[in-house]
């Protein structure tokens, strides 16, 4: 279990009555989940609970018992939800920056401010950090809260807290995958009787006709570097905007990359409609992208994180490029390879 000291958390939760929820920025399966279970938990214990997000609920995870009450954040409504509540959480986020159009009212909250996180950064900022870096996911934590305080998990929040579990350990792929994991997981599943063909259906096998046409055009772009460890592929605003996929989170596509042989680190390059790129990267092993995000101002895991500049792709692929070399492990023999070239 967590090295989670859950006491001040419970204590505040048995005290507030008015409890706002959220996530990161793009909010991924982890987040989501953990905020439709914590959600579920505390209106059964006779809370206002609310979800406030930066977008909607992903195509992938509607199906999602409890999705239909996320909110996506609008001024002055949820502002002054925000700053009225007794209690502001984040989950699966521990940065202010990547609370979006949310910081500025959660900066000027009168409540208490809290971040249930698994990633290795504590941020002082938040009034408690609850923080296990050695958790698979962030629904790890919100299921071990939920124990800790003896509150019920039913079928509803069991359902969210797989999903979340599921998603941030790469289908128990990752390092951070345990015996524990499969433990929860195992009793999540008897719990809400939960179909994993079923799940996998709709979060992986929902792919839309514009996400197929990106993988196609990002595949097409593929390059490797540096002996062939490094893989990376493009998407310009053309690209997106010519198959009709504004809507789509494409940072999966850097998973195709990297199920290249020989490749350790792959990273997809998106230009965003504002002028930004979007890296999405991943690694294998012990190679630790998380660092190499936390110098561009991103973040995420050790083998999965997300870089957002305000600069070109040209420029971004550049940076990454030389970062990306000072992170790949010694190799004695370089592998030969018709792409791996510098470019």
């Amino acid at each position: 279990m967590s090295r989670i000291n859950w006491d001040p958390f419970a204590s505040r939760l048995r005290e507030a009555q008015s409890i706002v929820l959220s996530t990161h920025i793009n909010a991924d399966g982890d987040g989501l989940g953990c905020e439709i279970a914590l959600r579920q938990f505390l209106t059964n214990i006779g809370r206002q609970a609310v979800i406030i997000n930066n977008e909607p609920v992903p195509a992938r995870y509607r199906f999602l018992r409890g999705a239909e009450a996320v909110q996506v954040y609008e001024s002055p409504r949820h502002a002054e939800m925000i700053r009225a509540a007794d209690l502001f959480v984040v989950l699966d986020n521990s940065s202010v920056e990547r609370l979006a159009k949310l910081r500025e009212d959660v900066e000027a909250t009168r409540a208490l401010r809290v971040c249930v996180d698994h990633h290795e950064t504590i941020n002082p900022w938040w009034t408690i950090n609850c923080v296990d870096n050695d958790a698979c996911a962030s629904g790890q934590l919100v299921y071990e809260l939920i124990r800790h305080v003896g509150g019920g998990v039913t079928p509803d929040m069991a359902e969210a807290l797989y999903v979340s579990i599921v998603t941030d350990t790469g289908q128990f792929r990752f390092s951070k995958t345990t015996a524990e994991s499969h433990r929860i997981v195992a009793d999540l599943i008897e719990i809400g009787n939960i179909s994993p063909a079923r799940v996998f259906t709709e979060v992986y096998e929902r792919t839309s006709v514009a996400m197929a046409a990106l993988m196609g055009i990002g595949l097409c772009s593929l390059k490797l570097d540096h002996e062939g460890r490094f893989a990376w592929m493009r998407l310009s605003k053309e690209d997106v905007r010519s198959c009709g996929g504004e809507e789509e989170d494409t940072g999966d596509l850097a998973n195709l990359a990297l199920a290249i042989d020989g490749v350790v680190v792959s990273a997809l390059f998106r230009e965003m409609p504002g002028g930004e790129t979007k890296v999405s990267l991943r690694s294998k092993g012990e190679v630790d992208v998380a660092t190499l995000a936390g110098g561009f101002g991103g973040g995420g895991h050790r083998n999965a994180s997300g870089i957002l500049v305000a600069s070109s792709p040209e420029i971004v692929l550049r940076q990454v490029r030389m970062r990306v070399a000072e992170i790949l492990p010694p190799r004695a023999i370089a592998a030969a390879s018709p792409l791996a070239r510098s470019r």
